[in-house]
């Protein structure tokens, strides 16, 4: 395979990201080459779970990230939907012990000030945060 000499953009990995990335950056005409030093998708791509979750994180840049990427996914990507799955849906983080509860409503206040719908639900000794997006 002869690869070209420059290019505009060089892509690490060839993953969900990297390809993404490498999709668009060529779709604007600019050259691109994806290094990836196994299979296309084949690592942590072909591993995760694909969730953008909000439920665990603090707030602060992880949070603002996750946020920012949930607005892409129903947003500017949004026309291209039918090329991948994608379902928006909130997180339950759960809780048996009254030290740990008292945490997670922490939590669940940092959360809802940094625009997350956070919604404390008890059970039977539990309680727990549910956080939709």
């Amino acid at each position: 395979m002869s690869l070209p000499r420059f290019v505009d953009v060089v892509v690490i990995g060839g993953g969900a990201v990297g390809a993404a990335c490498a999709y668009f950056a060529a779709r604007a005409g600019l050259s691109v080459a994806v290094v990836e030093r196994g299979a296309i998708a084949s690592g942590t791509s072909s591993a995760c779970e694909g969730n953008i979750l909000v439920s665990d994180k603090e707030a602060g840049p992880e949070l603002t990230l996750a946020q920012y990427s949930q607005g892409l996914w129903r947003g500017e990507l949004a026309e291209f939907g039918h090329l991948w799955e994608f379902e928006s849906k909130g997180g339950l983080v759960v809780s048996a012990q009254p030290g740990t509860q008292e945490n997670l409503a922490r939590l669940a206040g940092r959360q809802r000030a940094a625009g997350i719908a956070v919604e404390l639900v008890s059970g039977t000794g539990t309680a727990g945060s549910l956080s939709r997006s």
